[in-house]
Protein backbone atom coordinates (compact mmCIF):
# COMPACT_ATOMS: atom_id res chain seq x y z
CA UNK A 1 0.00 0.00 0.00
CA UNK A 2 2.83 2.41 0.77
CA UNK A 3 4.38 1.74 -2.58
CA UNK A 4 1.14 2.59 -4.26
CA UNK A 5 0.97 5.99 -2.52
CA UNK A 6 4.63 6.73 -3.33
CA UNK A 7 3.90 6.29 -7.02
CA UNK A 8 1.11 8.89 -7.04
CA UNK A 9 1.70 12.57 -7.96
CA UNK A 10 2.26 14.87 -5.02
CA UNK A 11 -0.58 17.33 -4.51
CA UNK A 12 -1.50 19.55 -1.57
CA UNK A 13 -3.36 17.67 1.11
CA UNK A 14 -7.08 18.25 0.88
CA UNK A 15 -9.89 16.56 2.77
CA UNK A 16 -11.65 14.05 0.59
CA UNK A 17 -15.09 15.02 -0.59
CA UNK A 18 -17.92 13.56 1.40
CA UNK A 19 -19.18 10.24 0.09
CA UNK A 20 -22.74 9.13 -0.18
CA UNK A 21 -23.76 7.27 2.94
CA UNK A 22 -25.27 4.48 0.92
CA UNK A 23 -21.89 3.36 -0.45
CA UNK A 24 -20.07 0.59 1.51
CA UNK A 25 -16.27 0.78 1.27
CA UNK A 26 -14.28 -2.39 1.06
CA UNK A 27 -10.72 -2.82 2.29
CA UNK A 28 -9.08 -1.39 -0.92
CA UNK A 29 -11.61 1.26 -1.57
CA UNK A 30 -9.95 4.35 -0.13
CA UNK A 31 -6.87 3.95 -2.35
CA UNK A 32 -8.95 3.55 -5.49
CA UNK A 33 -11.10 6.52 -4.68
CA UNK A 34 -8.02 8.66 -4.04
CA UNK A 35 -6.58 7.83 -7.40
CA UNK A 36 -9.87 8.70 -9.12
CA UNK A 37 -10.07 11.95 -7.17
CA UNK A 38 -6.55 12.96 -8.20
CA UNK A 39 -7.28 12.33 -11.89
CA UNK A 40 -10.37 14.52 -11.57
CA UNK A 41 -8.27 17.32 -10.08
CA UNK A 42 -5.84 17.08 -12.97
CA UNK A 43 -8.75 17.37 -15.44
CA UNK A 44 -10.13 20.38 -13.56
CA UNK A 45 -6.72 22.04 -13.62
CA UNK A 46 -6.49 21.51 -17.36
CA UNK A 47 -9.94 23.00 -17.80
CA UNK A 48 -8.96 26.00 -15.72
CA UNK A 49 -5.91 26.56 -17.88
CA UNK A 50 -8.00 26.32 -21.08
CA UNK A 51 -10.61 28.70 -19.69
CA UNK A 52 -7.88 31.14 -18.74
CA UNK A 53 -6.34 30.84 -22.19
CA UNK A 54 -9.71 31.38 -23.85
CA UNK A 55 -10.38 34.38 -21.69
CA UNK A 56 -6.97 35.80 -22.58
CA UNK A 57 -7.47 35.06 -26.27
CA UNK A 58 -10.92 36.58 -26.21
CA UNK A 59 -9.55 39.62 -24.50
CA UNK A 60 -6.88 40.00 -27.21
CA UNK A 61 -9.47 39.65 -29.96
CA UNK A 62 -11.63 42.31 -28.35
CA UNK A 63 -8.63 44.58 -27.97
CA UNK A 64 -7.69 44.02 -31.62
CA UNK A 65 -11.23 44.77 -32.84
CA UNK A 66 -11.40 47.87 -30.69
CA UNK A 67 -8.05 49.05 -32.04
CA UNK A 68 -9.16 48.53 -35.64
CA UNK A 69 -12.38 50.42 -35.01
CA UNK A 70 -10.39 53.30 -33.56
CA UNK A 71 -8.11 53.35 -36.60
CA UNK A 72 -11.09 53.31 -38.96
CA UNK A 73 -12.73 56.14 -37.09
CA UNK A 74 -9.53 58.17 -37.31
CA UNK A 75 -9.22 57.47 -41.06
CA UNK A 76 -12.85 58.38 -41.66
CA UNK A 77 -12.49 61.47 -39.56
CA UNK A 78 -9.50 62.75 -41.50
CA UNK A 79 -10.84 61.61 -44.89
CA UNK A 80 -14.22 63.29 -44.40
CA UNK A 81 -14.86 66.69 -45.94
CA UNK A 82 -14.83 68.21 -42.46
CA UNK A 83 -11.89 66.14 -41.24
CA UNK A 84 -9.51 69.00 -40.69
CA UNK A 85 -8.59 70.48 -37.36
CA UNK A 86 -9.51 74.01 -38.35
CA UNK A 87 -13.07 72.91 -39.16
CA UNK A 88 -13.86 72.54 -35.48
CA UNK A 89 -13.89 76.28 -34.99
CA UNK A 90 -15.73 77.18 -38.19
CA UNK A 91 -19.28 78.39 -38.59
CA UNK A 92 -21.97 76.31 -40.23
CA UNK A 93 -21.71 78.37 -43.42
CA UNK A 94 -17.93 77.87 -43.55
CA UNK A 95 -18.25 74.14 -42.99
CA UNK A 96 -20.85 73.89 -45.76
CA UNK A 97 -18.61 75.84 -48.14
CA UNK A 98 -15.77 73.46 -47.33
CA UNK A 99 -17.99 70.46 -48.06
CA UNK A 100 -19.08 72.02 -51.32
CA UNK A 101 -15.48 72.48 -52.47
CA UNK A 102 -14.69 68.90 -51.47
CA UNK A 103 -17.45 67.38 -53.58
CA UNK A 104 -16.81 69.72 -56.52
CA UNK A 105 -13.14 68.68 -56.54
CA UNK A 106 -14.06 65.01 -56.32
CA UNK A 107 -16.52 65.24 -59.21
CA UNK A 108 -14.02 67.23 -61.26
CA UNK A 109 -11.53 64.36 -60.94
CA UNK A 110 -14.23 61.89 -62.00
CA UNK A 111 -15.39 63.91 -65.01
CA UNK A 112 -14.12 63.17 -68.52
CA UNK A 113 -10.61 64.56 -68.75
CA UNK A 114 -10.50 65.27 -65.00
CA UNK A 115 -7.32 63.23 -64.57
CA UNK A 116 -5.76 64.32 -67.85
CA UNK A 117 -2.22 65.57 -67.30
CA UNK A 118 -1.37 68.92 -68.85
CA UNK A 119 1.99 70.48 -69.63
CA UNK A 120 2.67 74.06 -68.51
CA UNK A 121 2.19 75.23 -72.10
CA UNK A 122 -1.14 73.40 -72.29
CA UNK A 123 -2.25 75.13 -69.10
CA UNK A 124 -1.50 78.47 -70.75
CA UNK A 125 -3.44 77.38 -73.84
CA UNK A 126 -6.35 76.32 -71.64
CA UNK A 127 -6.56 79.79 -70.12
CA UNK A 128 -6.48 81.40 -73.54
CA UNK A 129 -9.16 79.01 -74.84
CA UNK A 130 -11.52 79.85 -72.01
CA UNK A 131 -10.94 83.56 -72.62
CA UNK A 132 -11.86 83.17 -76.28
CA UNK A 133 -15.02 81.29 -75.32
CA UNK A 134 -16.09 83.95 -72.84
CA UNK A 135 -15.69 86.68 -75.46
CA UNK A 136 -18.27 84.95 -77.67
CA UNK A 137 -20.54 83.74 -74.86
CA UNK A 138 -23.69 85.29 -76.29
CA UNK A 139 -23.05 83.77 -79.71
CA UNK A 140 -22.57 80.35 -78.13
CA UNK A 141 -25.72 80.29 -76.00
CA UNK A 142 -27.37 77.19 -77.39
CA UNK A 143 -30.15 76.91 -74.86
CA UNK A 144 -32.18 80.05 -75.59
CA UNK A 145 -35.43 79.97 -77.55
CA UNK A 146 -35.26 76.29 -78.38
CA UNK A 147 -37.60 74.81 -80.96
CA UNK A 148 -37.60 72.16 -83.66
CA UNK A 149 -35.75 74.35 -86.15
CA UNK A 150 -31.94 74.26 -86.49
CA UNK A 151 -30.11 75.27 -83.29
CA UNK A 152 -29.86 79.04 -82.85
CA UNK A 153 -26.10 79.11 -83.29
CA UNK A 154 -26.53 77.58 -86.76
CA UNK A 155 -29.66 79.53 -87.69
CA UNK A 156 -28.84 83.03 -86.47
CA UNK A 157 -25.04 83.15 -86.48
CA UNK A 158 -22.28 82.22 -88.87
CA UNK A 159 -20.26 80.29 -86.31
CA UNK A 160 -17.58 79.42 -88.86
CA UNK A 161 -16.41 83.03 -88.55
CA UNK A 162 -16.02 82.98 -84.76
CA UNK A 163 -12.63 82.60 -83.10
CA UNK A 164 -13.71 79.57 -81.10
CA UNK A 165 -14.87 77.68 -84.19
CA UNK A 166 -11.60 78.50 -85.94
CA UNK A 167 -9.63 77.13 -82.99
CA UNK A 168 -11.63 73.92 -82.89
CA UNK A 169 -11.38 73.43 -86.64
CA UNK A 170 -7.59 73.74 -86.58
CA UNK A 171 -7.29 71.52 -83.49
CA UNK A 172 -6.09 67.96 -84.18
CA UNK A 173 -9.22 66.06 -83.13
CA UNK A 174 -7.76 62.58 -83.57
CA UNK A 175 -10.11 60.01 -85.04
CA UNK A 176 -13.67 60.09 -86.36
CA UNK A 177 -15.25 56.76 -85.40
CA UNK A 178 -18.87 57.24 -86.48
CA UNK A 179 -19.56 58.57 -89.96
CA UNK A 180 -21.27 57.19 -93.09
CA UNK A 181 -19.82 57.54 -96.58
CA UNK A 182 -23.14 58.80 -97.97
CA UNK A 183 -22.99 61.73 -95.53
CA UNK A 184 -19.64 62.93 -96.92
CA UNK A 185 -20.59 64.64 -100.19
CA UNK A 186 -21.59 68.31 -100.26
CA UNK A 187 -25.06 68.90 -101.66
CA UNK A 188 -23.89 71.57 -104.11
CA UNK A 189 -21.29 69.16 -105.50
CA UNK A 190 -23.91 66.42 -105.86
CA UNK A 191 -26.25 68.77 -107.70
CA UNK A 192 -23.40 69.68 -110.04
CA UNK A 193 -22.87 66.02 -110.89
CA UNK A 194 -26.44 65.74 -112.13
CA UNK A 195 -25.70 67.99 -115.13
CA UNK A 196 -23.31 65.44 -116.66
CA UNK A 197 -24.17 63.52 -119.78
CA UNK A 198 -25.84 60.11 -119.82
CA UNK A 199 -27.55 60.54 -116.46
CA UNK A 200 -30.94 58.96 -115.91
CA UNK A 201 -33.31 59.68 -113.05
CA UNK A 202 -36.06 57.46 -111.67
CA UNK A 203 -39.14 59.64 -111.04
CA UNK A 204 -41.99 58.57 -108.77
CA UNK A 205 -45.69 59.38 -109.12
CA UNK A 206 -45.32 62.62 -107.13
CA UNK A 207 -42.56 63.80 -109.51
CA UNK A 208 -39.97 63.12 -106.80
CA UNK A 209 -36.60 61.45 -107.33
CA UNK A 210 -35.82 57.91 -106.19
CA UNK A 211 -32.55 56.98 -107.91
CA UNK A 212 -29.85 58.10 -110.38
CA UNK A 213 -27.93 56.06 -112.91
CA UNK A 214 -25.33 56.90 -115.58
CA UNK A 215 -26.04 54.77 -118.64
CA UNK A 216 -25.84 54.80 -122.45
CA UNK A 217 -29.21 53.06 -122.69
CA UNK A 218 -32.36 52.71 -120.65
CA UNK A 219 -31.32 51.38 -117.21
CA UNK A 220 -32.90 48.05 -116.43
CA UNK A 221 -32.61 48.58 -112.69
CA UNK A 222 -35.59 47.58 -110.60
CA UNK A 223 -36.12 48.48 -106.95
CA UNK A 224 -35.94 45.62 -104.51
CA UNK A 225 -38.91 44.59 -102.40
CA UNK A 226 -37.35 46.08 -99.28
CA UNK A 227 -37.02 49.59 -100.75
CA UNK A 228 -40.77 50.08 -101.03
CA UNK A 229 -40.91 52.57 -103.90
CA UNK A 230 -42.00 52.71 -107.53
CA UNK A 231 -40.61 54.96 -110.22
CA UNK A 232 -39.99 55.34 -113.95
CA UNK A 233 -36.59 55.97 -115.57
CA UNK A 234 -36.05 58.96 -117.87
CA UNK A 235 -33.09 60.94 -119.13
CA UNK A 236 -32.53 63.89 -116.83
CA UNK A 237 -31.94 66.17 -119.81
CA UNK A 238 -35.50 65.39 -120.93
CA UNK A 239 -36.81 66.09 -117.46
CA UNK A 240 -35.72 69.72 -117.82
CA UNK A 241 -38.20 70.12 -120.67
CA UNK A 242 -40.98 69.78 -118.10
CA UNK A 243 -39.53 71.56 -115.10
CA UNK A 244 -37.44 74.67 -114.55
CA UNK A 245 -33.90 74.02 -113.35
CA UNK A 246 -34.28 76.18 -110.26
CA UNK A 247 -37.36 74.20 -109.24
CA UNK A 248 -35.47 70.97 -110.00
CA UNK A 249 -32.54 71.96 -107.81
CA UNK A 250 -34.79 72.98 -104.94
CA UNK A 251 -36.63 69.67 -105.17
CA UNK A 252 -33.37 67.67 -105.28
CA UNK A 253 -31.95 69.63 -102.37
CA UNK A 254 -35.07 68.75 -100.38
CA UNK A 255 -34.46 65.06 -101.14
CA UNK A 256 -30.87 65.20 -99.93
CA UNK A 257 -31.17 67.34 -96.79
CA UNK A 258 -33.01 66.84 -93.51
CA UNK A 259 -36.24 68.86 -93.26
CA UNK A 260 -36.03 71.44 -90.44
CA UNK A 261 -39.69 70.94 -89.56
CA UNK A 262 -39.01 67.26 -88.85
CA UNK A 263 -40.89 64.08 -89.73
CA UNK A 264 -44.13 62.50 -88.58
CA UNK A 265 -42.53 59.25 -87.44
CA UNK A 266 -39.27 57.36 -87.29
CA UNK A 267 -40.43 55.33 -90.31
CA UNK A 268 -40.86 58.50 -92.38
CA UNK A 269 -37.43 59.67 -91.33
CA UNK A 270 -35.93 56.28 -92.17
CA UNK A 271 -37.47 56.31 -95.66
CA UNK A 272 -36.04 59.77 -96.28
CA UNK A 273 -32.54 58.70 -95.21
CA UNK A 274 -32.68 55.55 -97.32
CA UNK A 275 -33.72 57.54 -100.39
CA UNK A 276 -31.02 60.17 -99.83
CA UNK A 277 -28.35 57.48 -99.58
CA UNK A 278 -29.72 55.75 -102.71
CA UNK A 279 -29.58 59.00 -104.71
CA UNK A 280 -26.04 59.77 -103.57
CA UNK A 281 -24.74 56.27 -104.30
CA UNK A 282 -26.35 56.37 -107.75
CA UNK A 283 -24.20 59.41 -108.56
CA UNK A 284 -20.87 58.63 -106.88
CA UNK A 285 -20.66 54.87 -107.60
CA UNK A 286 -20.41 55.44 -111.34
CA UNK A 287 -16.95 53.92 -111.70
CA UNK A 288 -15.16 57.06 -113.01
CA UNK A 289 -16.73 59.10 -110.18
CA UNK A 290 -15.84 56.86 -107.25
CA UNK A 291 -12.09 57.73 -106.97
CA UNK A 292 -12.89 61.45 -107.18
CA UNK A 293 -15.51 61.10 -104.45
CA UNK A 294 -13.04 59.26 -102.21
CA UNK A 295 -10.31 61.84 -102.79
CA UNK A 296 -12.66 64.73 -101.97
CA UNK A 297 -13.85 62.93 -98.84
CA UNK A 298 -10.31 62.32 -97.58
CA UNK A 299 -9.35 65.93 -98.22
CA UNK A 300 -12.39 67.14 -96.27
CA UNK A 301 -11.41 64.93 -93.33
CA UNK A 302 -7.85 66.24 -93.27
CA UNK A 303 -8.87 69.89 -93.64
CA UNK A 304 -11.13 69.49 -90.62
CA UNK A 305 -8.37 68.25 -88.32
CA UNK A 306 -9.27 64.55 -88.58
CA UNK A 307 -6.30 62.18 -88.88
CA UNK A 308 -8.01 58.79 -88.64
CA UNK A 309 -11.45 57.52 -89.72
CA UNK A 310 -13.53 54.41 -89.20
CA UNK A 311 -15.96 54.75 -92.10
CA UNK A 312 -19.32 53.00 -92.16
CA UNK A 313 -20.28 51.94 -95.66
CA UNK A 314 -22.59 49.44 -97.32
CA UNK A 315 -19.93 49.21 -100.06
CA UNK A 316 -22.28 50.09 -102.92
CA UNK A 317 -21.66 48.22 -106.16
CA UNK A 318 -19.75 50.22 -108.80
CA UNK A 319 -21.11 50.27 -112.35
CA UNK A 320 -20.21 51.63 -115.80
CA UNK A 321 -22.01 53.13 -118.79
CA UNK A 322 -22.48 49.73 -120.41
CA UNK A 323 -24.50 48.51 -117.44
CA UNK A 324 -21.80 46.21 -116.05
CA UNK A 325 -21.67 45.83 -112.28
CA UNK A 326 -18.59 45.16 -110.21
CA UNK A 327 -18.19 43.58 -106.77
CA UNK A 328 -17.79 44.81 -103.22
CA UNK A 329 -14.13 43.79 -103.46
CA UNK A 330 -13.69 46.28 -106.33
CA UNK A 331 -15.38 48.99 -104.24
CA UNK A 332 -13.18 48.23 -101.22
CA UNK A 333 -10.02 47.97 -103.34
CA UNK A 334 -10.65 51.45 -104.77
CA UNK A 335 -10.95 52.76 -101.19
CA UNK A 336 -7.66 51.15 -100.14
CA UNK A 337 -5.87 52.57 -103.18
CA UNK A 338 -7.26 56.07 -102.58
CA UNK A 339 -6.11 56.03 -98.96
CA UNK A 340 -2.59 54.93 -99.93
CA UNK A 341 -2.29 57.77 -102.43
CA UNK A 342 -3.58 60.30 -99.90
CA UNK A 343 -1.25 59.12 -97.11
CA UNK A 344 1.74 59.49 -99.41
CA UNK A 345 0.82 63.16 -99.87
CA UNK A 346 -0.12 63.83 -96.21
CA UNK A 347 2.27 62.05 -93.86
CA UNK A 348 0.32 63.05 -90.76
CA UNK A 349 -2.83 61.27 -91.98
CA UNK A 350 -3.11 57.91 -90.22
CA UNK A 351 -5.64 56.21 -92.48
CA UNK A 352 -9.11 54.70 -92.77
CA UNK A 353 -10.66 51.44 -91.63
CA UNK A 354 -13.97 50.07 -92.87
CA UNK A 355 -17.00 49.13 -90.80
CA UNK A 356 -19.16 47.23 -93.26
CA UNK A 357 -22.69 48.51 -92.57
CA UNK A 358 -25.33 47.31 -95.04
CA UNK A 359 -29.06 48.05 -94.78
CA UNK A 360 -30.96 46.07 -92.23
CA UNK A 361 -34.13 44.77 -93.88
CA UNK A 362 -37.40 43.94 -92.22
CA UNK A 363 -37.09 40.17 -92.19
CA UNK A 364 -33.32 39.69 -91.88
CA UNK A 365 -33.25 37.43 -94.93
CA UNK A 366 -29.96 38.94 -96.09
CA UNK A 367 -27.95 38.73 -92.89
CA UNK A 368 -26.29 35.47 -93.92
CA UNK A 369 -25.12 37.11 -97.14
CA UNK A 370 -23.97 40.21 -95.26
CA UNK A 371 -21.91 38.10 -92.86
CA UNK A 372 -20.39 36.18 -95.75
CA UNK A 373 -19.45 39.50 -97.39
CA UNK A 374 -17.83 40.57 -94.12
CA UNK A 375 -15.75 37.38 -93.99
CA UNK A 376 -14.64 37.87 -97.59
CA UNK A 377 -13.66 41.49 -96.90
CA UNK A 378 -11.68 40.50 -93.82
CA UNK A 379 -9.82 37.76 -95.69
CA UNK A 380 -8.89 40.08 -98.58
CA UNK A 381 -8.27 43.28 -96.60
CA UNK A 382 -7.38 42.27 -93.01
CA UNK A 383 -5.73 45.63 -92.22
CA UNK A 384 -8.54 47.66 -93.77
CA UNK A 385 -11.60 45.79 -92.48
CA UNK A 386 -12.55 46.76 -88.90
CA UNK A 387 -15.93 45.16 -88.28
CA UNK A 388 -19.62 44.82 -89.02
CA UNK A 389 -22.75 46.86 -88.33
CA UNK A 390 -26.37 46.87 -89.50
CA UNK A 391 -27.60 50.33 -90.50
CA UNK A 392 -31.10 50.93 -89.12
CA UNK A 393 -31.47 54.58 -90.20
CA UNK A 394 -32.97 55.25 -86.78
CA UNK A 395 -35.90 52.88 -87.37
CA UNK A 396 -35.52 50.53 -84.41
CA UNK A 397 -39.23 50.99 -83.78
CA UNK A 398 -40.19 48.68 -86.65
CA UNK A 399 -37.16 46.51 -87.34
CA UNK A 400 -36.70 43.14 -85.61
CA UNK A 401 -34.60 43.08 -82.44
CA UNK A 402 -30.94 42.27 -82.83
CA UNK A 403 -31.33 39.21 -80.64
CA UNK A 404 -33.82 37.73 -83.11
CA UNK A 405 -31.09 37.47 -85.77
CA UNK A 406 -29.70 34.17 -84.51
CA UNK A 407 -27.05 34.19 -87.25
CA UNK A 408 -25.21 36.84 -85.24
CA UNK A 409 -24.85 34.45 -82.31
CA UNK A 410 -22.77 32.04 -84.39
CA UNK A 411 -20.21 34.50 -85.73
CA UNK A 412 -17.82 33.93 -82.82
CA UNK A 413 -14.62 35.96 -82.61
CA UNK A 414 -14.04 36.11 -86.37
CA UNK A 415 -15.80 39.46 -86.87
CA UNK A 416 -16.06 42.41 -84.48
CA UNK A 417 -19.44 44.12 -84.11
CA UNK A 418 -20.05 47.90 -83.92
CA UNK A 419 -23.83 48.05 -83.68
CA UNK A 420 -26.21 51.00 -83.74
CA UNK A 421 -28.45 50.41 -80.73
CA UNK A 422 -30.66 52.35 -78.32
CA UNK A 423 -31.11 55.40 -80.55
CA UNK A 424 -34.78 55.57 -81.50
CA UNK A 425 -37.58 57.23 -79.57
CA UNK A 426 -40.35 54.67 -80.05
CA UNK A 427 -43.86 54.59 -78.54
CA UNK A 428 -42.80 51.20 -77.22
CA UNK A 429 -39.54 52.05 -75.45
CA UNK A 430 -38.82 48.36 -74.96
CA UNK A 431 -37.54 47.94 -78.53
CA UNK A 432 -34.56 50.33 -78.56
CA UNK A 433 -33.73 49.38 -74.98
CA UNK A 434 -33.80 45.67 -75.86
CA UNK A 435 -31.54 46.35 -78.86
CA UNK A 436 -29.11 48.09 -76.55
CA UNK A 437 -28.94 45.07 -74.25
CA UNK A 438 -28.68 42.71 -77.23
CA UNK A 439 -25.80 44.71 -78.71
CA UNK A 440 -23.96 44.50 -75.39
CA UNK A 441 -24.57 40.75 -75.09
CA UNK A 442 -23.36 40.27 -78.67
CA UNK A 443 -20.06 41.83 -77.58
CA UNK A 444 -20.33 44.99 -79.67
CA UNK A 445 -16.99 46.78 -79.35
CA UNK A 446 -18.70 50.18 -79.32
CA UNK A 447 -22.34 51.28 -79.29
CA UNK A 448 -23.49 53.68 -81.99
CA UNK A 449 -25.76 56.60 -81.00
CA UNK A 450 -26.86 54.84 -77.80
CA UNK A 451 -28.91 57.63 -76.29
CA UNK A 452 -30.66 55.28 -73.85
CA UNK A 453 -27.54 54.05 -72.04
CA UNK A 454 -28.16 56.14 -68.88
CA UNK A 455 -31.53 54.38 -68.45
CA UNK A 456 -29.76 51.07 -67.80
CA UNK A 457 -27.53 51.34 -64.72
CA UNK A 458 -26.41 47.69 -64.78
CA UNK A 459 -25.54 47.76 -68.47
CA UNK A 460 -23.85 51.11 -67.96
CA UNK A 461 -21.79 49.72 -65.09
CA UNK A 462 -20.75 46.74 -67.21
CA UNK A 463 -19.90 48.94 -70.22
CA UNK A 464 -17.70 51.17 -68.10
CA UNK A 465 -16.00 48.20 -66.48
CA UNK A 466 -15.31 46.60 -69.87
CA UNK A 467 -14.38 49.97 -71.42
CA UNK A 468 -16.99 49.79 -74.19
CA UNK A 469 -17.36 53.30 -75.56
CA UNK A 470 -20.56 55.03 -76.73
CA UNK A 471 -20.40 56.88 -80.05
CA UNK A 472 -22.18 60.22 -79.65
CA UNK A 473 -23.27 62.37 -82.61
CA UNK A 474 -25.01 65.38 -80.99
CA UNK A 475 -25.95 67.27 -84.15
CA UNK A 476 -27.37 64.14 -85.72
CA UNK A 477 -29.39 63.54 -82.54
CA UNK A 478 -30.81 67.06 -82.89
CA UNK A 479 -31.66 66.96 -86.58
CA UNK A 480 -33.12 63.47 -86.34
CA UNK A 481 -35.48 64.82 -83.66
CA UNK A 482 -34.15 63.05 -80.57
CA UNK A 483 -33.02 66.13 -78.59
CA UNK A 484 -33.52 69.86 -78.81
CA UNK A 485 -31.73 71.12 -75.73
CA UNK A 486 -28.14 69.93 -75.68
CA UNK A 487 -27.94 70.48 -71.93
CA UNK A 488 -30.35 67.55 -71.57
CA UNK A 489 -28.44 65.32 -73.97
CA UNK A 490 -27.35 62.01 -72.38
CA UNK A 491 -23.80 62.90 -73.31
CA UNK A 492 -23.84 65.56 -70.58
CA UNK A 493 -24.34 62.89 -67.92
CA UNK A 494 -21.92 60.42 -69.51
CA UNK A 495 -19.18 63.05 -69.71
CA UNK A 496 -19.82 64.17 -66.14
CA UNK A 497 -19.54 60.55 -64.97
CA UNK A 498 -16.27 59.97 -66.82
CA UNK A 499 -17.90 57.36 -69.06
CA UNK A 500 -15.93 56.24 -72.16
CA UNK A 501 -17.37 58.29 -75.04
CA UNK A 502 -16.23 59.32 -78.52
CA UNK A 503 -17.67 62.08 -80.71
CA UNK A 504 -18.88 61.32 -84.23
CA UNK A 505 -20.94 63.15 -86.84
CA UNK A 506 -23.07 60.50 -88.64
CA UNK A 507 -24.17 62.31 -91.87
CA UNK A 508 -22.64 65.80 -91.46
CA UNK A 509 -23.29 67.06 -95.00
CA UNK A 510 -27.00 66.33 -94.65
CA UNK A 511 -27.14 69.47 -92.46
CA UNK A 512 -24.19 71.35 -94.02
CA UNK A 513 -21.75 70.66 -91.17
CA UNK A 514 -18.02 70.02 -91.25
CA UNK A 515 -16.91 66.39 -90.87
CA UNK A 516 -16.29 66.75 -87.11
CA UNK A 517 -15.70 70.36 -85.99
CA UNK A 518 -19.39 71.26 -85.64
CA UNK A 519 -20.05 68.28 -83.39
CA UNK A 520 -17.01 69.13 -81.26
CA UNK A 521 -18.30 72.70 -81.07
CA UNK A 522 -21.78 71.60 -79.94
CA UNK A 523 -20.28 69.21 -77.39
CA UNK A 524 -17.89 71.82 -76.00
CA UNK A 525 -20.38 74.68 -75.84
CA UNK A 526 -23.79 73.08 -75.45
CA UNK A 527 -23.29 69.68 -73.79
CA UNK A 528 -20.34 70.13 -71.44
CA UNK A 529 -21.38 73.75 -70.67
CA UNK A 530 -19.76 75.08 -67.48
CA UNK A 531 -17.23 72.25 -67.13
CA UNK A 532 -15.63 72.64 -70.54
CA UNK A 533 -11.90 73.21 -70.86
CA UNK A 534 -8.93 72.00 -72.85
CA UNK A 535 -8.75 68.81 -70.81
CA UNK A 536 -12.13 67.68 -72.14
CA UNK A 537 -11.11 68.35 -75.74
CA UNK A 538 -7.81 66.54 -75.30
CA UNK A 539 -9.50 63.56 -73.64
CA UNK A 540 -12.03 63.29 -76.48
CA UNK A 541 -9.19 63.24 -79.01
CA UNK A 542 -7.30 60.59 -77.02
CA UNK A 543 -10.48 58.51 -76.64
CA UNK A 544 -10.80 58.32 -80.42
CA UNK A 545 -7.65 56.19 -80.41
CA UNK A 546 -8.19 54.32 -77.16
CA UNK A 547 -11.57 52.96 -78.29
CA UNK A 548 -10.74 52.51 -81.97
CA UNK A 549 -10.28 49.22 -83.80
CA UNK A 550 -6.56 49.89 -84.19
CA UNK A 551 -4.21 47.15 -83.03
CA UNK A 552 -1.82 47.88 -80.18
CA UNK A 553 1.01 48.63 -82.61
CA UNK A 554 -1.19 50.75 -84.89
CA UNK A 555 -2.57 52.67 -81.93
CA UNK A 556 0.92 53.45 -80.65
CA UNK A 557 1.99 54.84 -84.02
CA UNK A 558 -1.27 56.78 -84.42
CA UNK A 559 -0.95 58.37 -80.99
CA UNK A 560 2.62 59.43 -81.78
CA UNK A 561 1.50 61.15 -85.00
CA UNK A 562 -1.41 62.84 -83.25
CA UNK A 563 0.76 63.99 -80.34
CA UNK A 564 3.13 65.73 -82.74
CA UNK A 565 0.22 67.52 -84.40
CA UNK A 566 -1.26 68.41 -81.00
CA UNK A 567 2.02 69.89 -79.70
CA UNK A 568 2.38 72.01 -82.85
CA UNK A 569 -1.19 73.25 -82.45
CA UNK A 570 -0.67 74.17 -78.79
CA UNK A 571 2.47 76.17 -79.61
CA UNK A 572 0.78 77.94 -82.52
CA UNK A 573 -2.29 78.70 -80.42
CA UNK A 574 -0.29 80.21 -77.56
CA UNK A 575 1.93 82.22 -79.90
CA UNK A 576 -0.96 83.69 -81.90
CA UNK A 577 -3.32 84.60 -79.04
CA UNK A 578 -2.99 87.64 -76.84
CA UNK A 579 -2.05 87.54 -73.17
Amino acid sequence: MAKIFESLPQVPAQPPPPLPTSITLESGAPTALRVIHLETEQNDEERRRQIAANKYGGFCVHVFIAAMLCIMLVVLFFAAPLGQDDMLGKTSAERMEHQRRYFEAKEARLRLGGRMEMSPLEEVANGRLMAVKMEDEEVHSLWKNYHSQPPPFLQNHNISETDLYGLLRSMPKGGLLHIHDSGMMKVDVLIGLTYRDNLWVCVNREQGFEDFRFSKTYPHVKPTVETEYQCTWMLLSNFFHYEDRSIYEAKLRECLLIKPEGYASSSDLSRHLRRAQRLIHGLVTYKPMWPNFLGTMLQDFHDDGVQYVELRSSLPILYDLEGSNYTILDTASAMVSAVKVFKSAYRDFIGIKLIYAPFRDFNDTRINQYLENARILKSHFPDFFAGFDLNTFGDECNLPLLGRATQLLNVGKDIDFYFHAGESMCPDSYRPDANLIDAFLLDSKRLGNSLNVPLHPEIMKALKSLQVAVELCPLSNHYLQYYNDFRQHPAAYLIAAGFPVVIGSDYPYFWNSAPLTNDFYVTFVGVVTGFNNLRVLKQLAVNSFLYSSLSHRERKLAMAKWQCSWNRWIKSFVNTTKQ
